[in-house]
């Protein structure tokens, strides 16, 4: 599965900016949170890390992380070959929009 435009939200429990070390994707801060974002999450990109500090002695601030993403590869591989009436048989144009975006996603 590929998923694109991934967003990885993590609570700093502070409004600090984080002091980033390393990272694989970009990063921004807003109001105590911080999204870690991947344009694509595939076989030949499955992982990455990012290291970071910030003060604090709270290390239950960054939860619940919450993780946004989008596929247009479904779990269940479904195509739609044809469309046709049932009042006659003949076809009807068609497009057909694969897009798997879950409603929520998080991590406790």
């Amino acid at each position: 599965m590929t998923l694109t435009d991934v967003n990885i939200l993590v609570p700093l429990g502070s409004t600090d900016p984080p002091s980033i070390m390393s990272i694989d994707g970009q990063y921004k801060c807003d109001n105590g949170m911080m999204c870690w974002h991947h344009d694509i999450i595939d076989n030949g990109n499955a992982t990455g890390s990012i290291e970071f500090s910030i003060p604090g002695q709270d290390v239950a601030a960054f939860f619940p992380v919450q993780i946004t993403f989008q596929s247009q590869n479904l779990l269940c591989p479904i195509d739609i070959t044809g469309v046709t009436s049932s009042t006659n048989g003949a076809s009807i144009p068609n497009t057909m929009t694969k897009n798997v975006v879950p409603e929520s996603y998080v991590v406790q």
